[in-house]
C-alpha cells in the first residue's frame, strides 16, 4: 500500500503533469521506503500506515520524491543498471557484466535527507530480549 495518494502526488508535482504510471510508481517508492526503514519501531494501523500525523506527512512527501526520482531516471524497475553505454540511432546497447563504480543510485539523495532531518536514518533496530 502506498504512503502517497495519486492525488498527493499531482499536489506535489504541480504544475508538472503526473505520469501516466503514478499509482506504481508510488507503489514502487512506498516499498523503497520501507526497505530504508527496515527495523524502524513506530506505531501503526491494522494496515500497517504510520499512525503519528507528522510521520505520515513525511512518509508521503519521501514517498513522492521518490516516486518522482523513478520517473525522472526513466529506468523504473532497475534494469538499465548495468547500461555501460547507449546509442540511440540504430539501437546500439552494451551491458556491462556488473555494475562499476556508484553508478546511478536506486534512491533520491532527496529522499536520503529527507529521513535523515527527520532523525528516521540511520535506523537504529530495537533488539528483543
Amino acid at each position: 500500500m502506498a504512503y502517497a495518494t495519486v492525488e498527493e502526488f499531482a499536489e506535489f508535482l504541480a504544475p508538472d503533469p503526473v505520469p501516466a504510471n503514478a499509482a506504481r510508481l508510488l507503489d514502487r517508492a512506498s516499498t523503497k521506503l520501507d526497505q530504508l526503514l527496515m527495523g524502524a519501531v513506530y506505531k501503526t494501523d491494522d494496515d500497517g500506515l504510520p499512525l503519528d500525523p507528522a510521520l505520515v506527512a513525511v512518509f508521503r512527501e519521501a514517498v513522492c520524491i521518490q516516486a518522482q526520482y523513478i520517473d525522472a531516471l526513466g529506468d523504473e524497475t532497475g534494469a538499465m543498471a548495468n547500461v555501460s553505454q547507449m546509442t540511440l540511432g540504430n539501437q546500439t546497447l552494451v551491458r556491462a557484466l556488473q555494475v562499476t563504480g556508484k553508478g546511478t543510485p536506486r534512491v533520491s539523495p532527496d529522499l536520503v535527507d529527507l529521513l535523515r532531518a527527520n532523525r528516521l536514518l540511520p535506523i537504529r533496530p530495537y533488539t528483543w530480549g
